[in-house]
């Protein structure tokens, strides 16, 4: 049986396979970034995974933001043992689980998920040419990237009154929990992306189109920028919720700067080659 997991920071979706291809088994569980979480969190998550998965596990591919990491890979195994004893454990990173819904095609591909990641596929090689530096830093047009903005708006009092009234009932603001989320809470880049829901909730909204098309602008110079020359040439691949839920407006972006083959991958989980 092949356990395959593609993990963001939010969320983790496991699919079992027999050996025929068959997926006879799924489960989604909160996401497991071995930058963010515990050892304890993660066997934890392992062990809620295996509870349900009555025969022998030989082989996991686990995919997750943070993944090509060699100190991530190395104690995400070791973990990973502690529940597959038999398996062949690989730890890849998430641009790896993009790579393998384009089935050996060339193209550009890019993350927005609760983070943002980018690379150029040649059809054999990966090539990467950003840092991982994390959501303080970078992540530009992510879900963690926009809740920011969108919580930045409403402190500082510039969010629109009718938006500011919905965006209260939708989320606790008092500051005391906010605080405690970012600062002391597990998951912090997961948080803010939480508030990316209203986003995409009110994105016809004049002030939410704004907010778009600028994390748009930082994308397309920024997470995409390595990648001008090879786009011209290429398709564009989004991945992940953000960039599914927000791709009419990020094709109009695109088309404004002359990239015109787009496609848009929600869950790559469901599109994966299993060549194994």
């Amino acid at each position: 049986m092949i356990l395959i997991a593609d993990s963001g920071s939010t969320k983790c979706d496991w699919h079992l396979y027999d050996e025929k291809n068959n997926k006879v088994f799924q489960k989604r569980t909160i996401g497991i970034n071995p930058m963010i979480l515990s050892d304890a969190e993660i066997r934890l998550i392992l062990q809620l995974v295996k509870v349900d998965i009555p025969l022998e596990v030989s082989r996991v591919e686990f995919y997750c933001a943070g993944g090509s990491h060699e100190e991530s890979k190395h104690r995400l195994v070791g973990l990973f043992h502690e529940c597959f004893s038999r398996a062949k454990i690989l730890i890849e990173d998430d641009l790896e689980m993009a790579v393998k819904c384009i089935k050996g095609g060339v193209g550009v591909l890019c993350i927005l998920g609760t983070g943002s990641n980018s690379c150029f596929f040649d059809g054999t090689n990966l090539h990467k040419r950003l840092p991982d530096l994390g959501y303080q830093v970078m992540d530009e047009g992510s879900g963690n990237y926009y809740g920011r903005e969108l919580l930045r708006s409403y402190a500082y009092g510039y969010m629109p009154d009718e938006l500011k009234e919905n965006f209260e009932h939708t989320y606790n603001l008092q500051t005391n929990a906010i605080l405690k989320e970012l600062y002391n809470g597990e998951n912090p880049s997961s948080y803010l992306a939480n508030f990316a829901q209203f986003l995409i909730q009110y994105q016809e909204h004049v002030f939410i189109k704004r907010l778009i098309k600028k994390g748009l602008d930082k994308v397309f110079g920024h997470v995409l920028g390595p990648y001008h020359s090879e786009m011209k040439k290429h398709p564009i691949y989004f991945v992940g919720s953000i960039a599914f839920f927000l791709q009419n407006v990020i094709r109009e972006e695109a088309y404004k700067r002359g990239y015109t083959t787009l496609y848009f991958i929600r869950k790559p989980i469901e599109h994966i080659v299993n060549d194994f």
